[in-house]
């Protein structure tokens, strides 16, 4: 009973761990083709395995006093893990003083003047603004997307709209995420972004990674359905983590 109690934990531990990493934040990630309402449900699910694993573990304590400990010691993790989940998901669309802002109230002067000028140019007004968590940001709103914490923005999502002043996006210190997706961007060497980690610019017209170069320190970059025709220029981005460059043409010989 301790063993299945150890294999059950750690197979759900190992689990949200994926959910919580790649599973929320990697476009087209299995947890992603989920639908919405199905998140709470599965959150549920591992829950009451989670409870049951511990049963097992309690019940075998007294053969297996320290595989048993293992077990619940995955399952308290687990469990906490699972708390996290769920408190997000019961939370969206709530403010939490100190974390999300889900209006510009409090947004810096200098990043609102920019993100005015940004919308704009994109056919857009501030009022068309998504407000989101991070791990909301991949999916499209009618307008655009943004995630504000303290004041400052801390992503952004475009999608389908002209952004003709990459340079607007240096007024933001605290931008961690960028998505200009199906913008038409060909010529990037304008974006300025040392602090940005995560750059998905897919469905554009690029041709060279380097013009990418005004990002250095990103840890994701999702460049998929350009014009790549190598992957020449991958090399200056020595923080990387995960890439996805698919859908160029040197991808597809």
């Amino acid at each position: 009973m301790v063993y299945k109690s150890l294999l059950l934990s750690v197979a759900l531990t190992f689990f949200l761990g994926y959910a919580f990493t790649i599973g929320i934040t990697t476009p087209n990630s299995l947890l992603k083709k989920l639908p919405d309402w199905g998140a709470i449900p599965l959150l549920g699910v591992v829950f009451v395995l989670y409870l049951l694993a511990g049963w097992w573990a309690i019940k075998g304590f007294g053969d297996h006093k320290i595989l048993a400990s293992i077990s619940m010691g995955f399952c308290t993790l687990g469990i906490g893990f699972y708390a996290l989940g769920f408190a997000m998901e019961i939370g969206h669309g709530k403010a939490s003083p100190g974390q999300y802002d889900y209006d510009f109230s409090r947004l810096d002067a200098t990043e609102k003047d920019a993100l005015t000028q940004i919308a704009a140019d994109a056919g857009l007004t501030l009022q068309d603004a998504t407000f989101s968590e991070h791990w909301h940001m991949m999916e499209d709103a009618a307008g655009f997307r943004t995630c504000v914490q303290k004041g400052h923005v801390t992503a952004l999502r475009f999608s389908g709209k002209k952004i003709p002043d990459l340079a607007l996006f240096s007024r933001f210190p605290k931008l961690g995420d960028l998505y200009l997706v199906d913008c038409g961007l060909a010529d990037m060497s304008d974006l300025q972004g040392a602090q940005v980690e995560r750059l998905d610019v897919s469905n554009n017209r690029i041709t060279d990674l380097s013009t990418l170069s005004g990002c250095p320190n990103v840890r994701w970059l999702f460049v998929q359905n350009n014009q790549l025709h190598s992957d020449a220029g991958i090399e200056l981005f020595t923080k990387l983590v995960s890439q996805d460059l698919s859908g160029n043409p040197f991808s597809k010989k």
